[in-house]
């Protein structure tokens, strides 16, 4: 059900190309030492939206026996829809360090 919605959530925002997206995963309980063993994975993502109240988000909860696979699906969700979004301005920032 993740990937059916990333996928929509991608396709809308290259097709409108107003959008950005946002996609984020940290550990589920950071609290673990780093040298641990590796715990469940939050993978989240939302729209660029900036009113709260039409933000689109969605997330889910990974095992870490289950992070190989996702992560093939994961990124070939990605590839394919993120063809045509408009890449980040880094000319801003690399200007600022000078």
């Amino acid at each position: 059900q993740f990937f059916t919605k990333l996928t929509e959530l991608l396709s809308v925002a290259t097709s409108a190309h107003k959008s950005s997206i946002f996609l984020t995963q940290k550990p589920l309980n950071p609290l673990l030492a780093p040298d641990a063993a590796p715990s469940s994975l939050l993978v989240r993502a939302t729209d660029g939206e900036t009113d709260s109240s039409k933000r689109l988000k969605i997330a889910t909860v990974v095992d870490p026996k289950d992070l190989e696979a996702f992560f093939a699906r994961y990124a070939d969700v990605c590839k394919a829809n993120m063809g045509s979004l408009k890449k980040r301005d880094r000319k801003k920032k690399k200007a600022k360090k000078r």
